[in-house]
């Protein structure tokens, strides 16, 4: 008799524990490229900072490589700027203004007129020859006791007339933290008819100060047009407990065709003022006012 209690109890847990183990493999979510997700991995992406249409066109690589990591996203700083080009007297110069949300998504609107001509704080006026409208978001996210991750995203609101080659950063403080990864980058865009499109190729830059990527931008008719970039950092050797952390996000847009070899070597990434081209190319580059996101606790 005693022989078949156990016999039944252990049947039972084992099928307590077969449905337990088929709820948690259970489909939530299927993106773009079939790509299968149970609920924690998909909660898993998002506390990393991965947003729901980023999470929608992963490839499976990048969903692999961040399925398990349980992060949490420490601090977010979003930052809406709209660069103009000004020809006057044959002479072109490049400025940019850090504008509300409101003011941002009124330009959204406003594409259409191919393009919207608009001056400083949004004044009309002739030489004016070109408008575009980004949003720019700095992230730090904790991923373990001894890493923690910089990411930097990328929308732009309306899209550019000039598709050369760009720049996404994300500074950080070599006092404190190094790479603990390499550096990850994507843009996404879609087309005038609806179709998505999407490109890793890029030119990696890991300075002490910080991490960036130069990339070609899509040519033809946009819809929309997305960049992101990210990488693990760790605390420098010797260096004890952290009360506060920074980084700054920042891109840096080309108005006329710079090769990525000859722009490598003449810019720098900082924490603090983000992204620094020389000289020799800051005239024909559209320099942001960098997102910088700020955590203060204890790493």
């Amino acid at each position: 008799m005693k022989k078949y209690l156990y016999s039944l109890v252990f049947a039972t847990l084992i099928l307590v524990s077969t449905t337990v183990v088929k709820a948690s493999n259970e489909v939530y979510y299927t993106n773009k490229e079939n790509i299968e997700m149970t609920e924690e991995e998909y909660n898993n992406l998002l506390g990393l900072g991965f947003t729901e249409k980023q999470i929608y066109r992963m490839d499976e690589q990048t969903f692999l490589d961040n399925k398990d990591i349980h992060g949490t996203v420490l601090s977010v700083d979003e930052k809406y700027i709209r660069n103009y080009t000004i020809l006057r007297n044959g002479i072109t110069t490049y400025h940019s203004e850090e504008i509300t949300e409101e003011e941002a998504l009124n330009d959204k609107k406003l594409q259409s007129q191919n393009p919207p001509l608009r001056g400083p704080a949004g004044n009309y006026y002739d030489g004016v020859v070109a408008t575009t409208t980004i949003k720019v978001k700095a992230k730090i996210i904790g991923i373990s006791n001894t890493r923690m991750r910089f990411m930097t995203d990328v929308d732009w609101l309306t899209i550019p007339s000039y598709r050369y080659n760009d720049i996404i950063a994300a500074g950080f403080e070599s006092s404190k933290v190094e790479y603990a990864s390499g550096i990850y980058f994507r843009e996404d865009w879609m087309d005038g008819n609806g179709d998505d499109g999407y490109n890793t190729i890029c030119s990696p830059k890991s300075e002490t100060t910080g991490g960036s990527a130069i990339f070609q931008l899509p040519s033809g008719s946009l819809s929309q047009l997305e960049s992101y970039l990210y990488f693990n950092v760790k605390k420098v050797s010797g260096v004890g407990t952290i009360t506060e952390l920074y980084t700054s996000g920042d891109y840096a847009h080309g108005t006329s065709y710079v090769s990525q070899s000859n722009l490598y070597n003449h810019y720098d990434v900082n924490h603090s003022v983000g992204i620094s081209i020389d000289s020799t190319y800051s005239m024909v580059y559209q320099q942001n006012s960098a997102a910088h996101a700020s955590y203060v606790g204890s790493w």
